[in-house]
């Protein structure tokens, strides 16, 4: 995985984070006048906080996966929940989530399903892609060339306007850049973003940011491809993707 294809821009929108403090809370973009259709939500456990606030927030219907759990840690809630891990198949005990994807827009993913997250995206199309207006998603370890091109997939679409590294696993040297072995992203669709598109300037991890354990010291990755020094960067053709480097 080359670390470019990680190259954080500004959000064109206020950022939020929702969810309980700590882990279990993710930062996502206010884009004005959404209407999100669906809540898309891998990975639960004991914790639904981010599930109850995004549909206090939006109205939206909340449909969570877990394979791990029989039943979602409280009662009384609006999240639905489906006992089965998400990856690339559908079984009795897995699902792609295509069937919801086809017949839905408009809608948001938030993931963290412990590297299942790499081949799920692979088993997807880019207009099932191209109908995620947000994406919030927690990467595994993604330093091997199988994740290129999931990367690739994303930044089709999408940029990224939030990365935040999780403090549970640590780091190391990628190619030469400093950066956590788990992390995670948010992607806004490129639709909402006017040019030019400006690289963050801000400082990782963001003042918005918690980290994901109290005890442990918080990771800070402010060089490039993350925190650029150059002010903007103008894209070489209207429509361009997110994966092409500044110069």
């Amino acid at each position: 995985m080359d670390p470019s294809v990680l190259t954080v821009y500004e959000s064109p929108f206020p950022k939020l984070r929702i969810g309980k403090d700590y882990d279990g809370g993710y930062v996502i973009a206010v884009i004005p006048d959404v209407n999100y259709s669906l809540l898309l939500a891998g990975g639960i456990e004991r914790d639904i906080s981010f599930e109850e606030d995004f549909i206090k927030k939006y109205g939206a219907t909340c449909i969570a996966f877990d394979g791990s759990i029989n039943k979602l840690p409280k009662d009384g809630t609006r999240v639905i929940f489906i006992k089965k891990n998400i990856g690339a198949d559908n079984t009795e005990t897995q699902t792609n989530l295509h069937e919801f994807i086809n017949h839905n827009d408009n809608i948001f993913i938030k993931m963290d399903i412990e590297g299942g997250e790499i081949p799920w995206i692979k088993s997807l199309s880019n207009e099932q892609m191209n109908k995620f207006q947000q994406i919030v998603m927690e990467f595994h370890s993604p330093f091997s060339d199988v994740e290129m091109d999931v990367f690739d997939k994303i930044n089709t679409n999408h940029i990224l306007i939030h990365l935040h590294g999780n403090n549970c696993c640590g780091g190391r040297y990628h190619r030469g850049v400093a950066m956590p072995n788990v992390f995670e992203c948010t992607y806004v669709h490129k639709k909402y973003f006017t040019l030019p598109i400006k690289l963050n300037t801000r400082v990782i991890p963001d003042p918005i940011d918690m980290r994901n354990l109290e005890e442990n010291p918080d990771i800070y990755i402010n060089h490039p491809p993350f925190v650029s020094d150059h002010s903007y960067f103008t894209p070489r053709k209207p429509d361009v993707s997110p994966q092409i480097r500044p110069n």
